[in-house]
């Protein structure tokens, strides 16, 4: 059996600062990693969030048996011919600001489970594209 392993994106001003991947389960390395942020948290000017998200990932099959054991407890499934699973992702912010009437977030950090360098780098890239076009959306509303 393959070992769980999660990936530990941060992510600064839109872009990625460091990755780290780290041996556990998931739970356990979201609680732990958000202990830790909370000494770098400022709680006069910014709020401290942890959201939890799915992302399908779609892989063109056959996929390779490390990855299948990787997928197996994210109900991976065959779609035509395609593998995909859902896995759990979360996003810990914890410096952020509000201004006028929109959310800016400076600093936070995206924890998934680690598939592969090329998903990691997939879901992180949806991540920030939905953050920008959510801030992009909040600018235009005024």
């Amino acid at each position: 059996m393959v070992s769980e392993e999660c990936v530990i994106v941060r992510i600064e001003q839109g872009k990625v600062v460091d990755k780290e991947v780290v041996k556990g389960e998931i739970k356990d390395v979201v609680r732990n990693f958000a202990k830790k942020l909370l000494d770098e948290w400022d709680v006069e000017t910014s709020d401290f969030i942890v959201l939890r998200d799915n992302y399908t990932i779609s892989l063109k099959v056959p996929i390779s048996k490390e990855i299948f054991e990787k997928l197996r407890k994210y109900n991976i499934r065959r779609v035509g011919d395609k593998a995909e699973a859902i896995i759990p992702i979360y996003e810990i912010t914890y410096s952020n600001r509000w201004t006028e009437e929109t959310f800016q977030t400076d600093k936070f950090i995206v924890i998934l489970p680690y598939i592969n360098d090329k998903i990691t780098d997939e879901v992180i890239n949806a991540v920030i594209q939905t953050l920008s076009q959510e801030e992009e959306a909040e600018t235009f509303e005024e």
